[in-house]
């Protein structure tokens, strides 16, 4: 079973604290494990600790945090750790001094709880993204940087969904499946032969995949999908 990504929370209403903690514990795979009520418990904490959090959510007015410092601190100290700030501040200079910092997300006080699933899920697909791949489509760039701009209904009429197409990616960059059909890869992914051609023919489209016919003695040539990396070597 897979361990919860620690979440720390950075607030200094323990109320509004107990709320997100509670918010992001309903959240699969992610588990709240500290909470602070200053800057400098968190600081002292980050300093002193051998594992650090995936994910902390902070306020920005915190009684010892001046603006964007703590941000700042945490970023340049510990990069790896991603930021979401939840706050009420709305002043235009601040919240452009914390995205430039390259936080993560920023939630406007009050929030609804489905705003801060979706930060989640943006981590996720980062984190998945980053990790599983070798190497990143253009379309699965856009899903991550412009995921606004992306309607529902352009993601109906393409038919791909990110992680299954991450999913095809992966097996074909193992270096034991790098020819498939469209046949065999439904076998694998468990999906229809139409799904699964509909995601090769994708690939090749953002040149992921090369098509090579297989001529048989009866009807059509079947079509096996090759890995680019392979391909390139064959040639």
């Amino acid at each position: 079973m897979t361990a919860c990504k620690s979440v720390w929370i950075i607030e200094d209403d323990f109320r509004v604290a107990s709320i997100h903690a509670d918010y992001v514990n309903t959240i699969g795979g992610f588990s709240v494990t500290e909470s602070f009520r200053t800057g400098q418990e968190a600081i002292k904490k980050l300093n002193l600790t051998s594992s650090l959090p995936a994910i902390i959510l902070t306020d920005l007015y915190i009684p010892d945090v001046e603006g964007s410092s703590l941000v700042r601190h945490i970023r340049h100290h510990y990069p790896s750790i991603k930021i979401i700030v939840i706050s009420a501040a709305t002043e235009r200079g601040l919240i452009k001094d914390v995205v430039d910092l390259g936080i993560l997300d920023y939630l406007i006080k009050p929030f609804e709880q489905q705003r801060l699933q979706q930060a989640f899920k943006k981590y996720l697909n980062e984190h998945h993204l980053f990790q599983n791949s070798m190497t990143i489509t253009q379309y699965e760039l856009d899903s991550l940087l412009y995921r606004e701009s992306t309607t529902t209904e352009d993601k109906v009429v393409k038919g791909i969904d990110l992680h299954t197409l991450q999913t095809v990616k992966s097996i074909f960059e193992n270096p034991q499946a790098q020819e498939l059909t469209a046949s065999q890869l439904s076998e694998l992914i468990g999906s229809s032969r139409s799904t699964a051609r509909r995601y090769l023919e994708y690939l090749v489209g953002e040149q992921f995949l090369h098509i090579k016919p297989i001529y048989g003695t009866i009807g059509r040539p079947e079509r096996k999908y090759i890995y680019h990396g392979t391909y390139e070597q064959n040639e």
